[in-house]
């Protein structure tokens, strides 16, 4: 009997609400840079900036909701951790990791 990879064991809709999370992320992140290096300032930059960060919120959300309903997904997460997924909250100016 052939085995079950991890690979194999990857939910599709996590996947997509990764990369909706990271391209909210990413978004973020690089305008608060350009804000920040062109020293911009005012209400409409601040409300450009606090809608980005509401998109990347929202997408985050998703995702943590999808990894807490999904049984796939909590399949994947046990094989892979022994402590259940924290919340994170990561800054537009972190790295992100590799």
């Amino acid at each position: 009997m052939d085995e079950l990879t991890l690979d194999a064991a990857i939910c599709s809709d996590y996947e997509r609400l990764l990369k909706e999370s990271q391209r909210g992320l990413v978004a973020w992140r690089e305008r608060s840079e350009e804000v920040s290096r062109f020293g911009l300032q005012g209400k409409i930059i601040g409300d450009e900036l606090q809608k980005l960060q509401a998109v990347y919120a929202t997408a985050y959300h998703r995702l943590e909701q999808h990894g807490k309903t999904c049984l796939l997904c909590q399949f994947t997460i046990g094989l892979e951790e022994v402590d259940p997924p924290t919340s994170v909250f990561i800054s537009p100016r972190r790295e992100l990791p590799a």
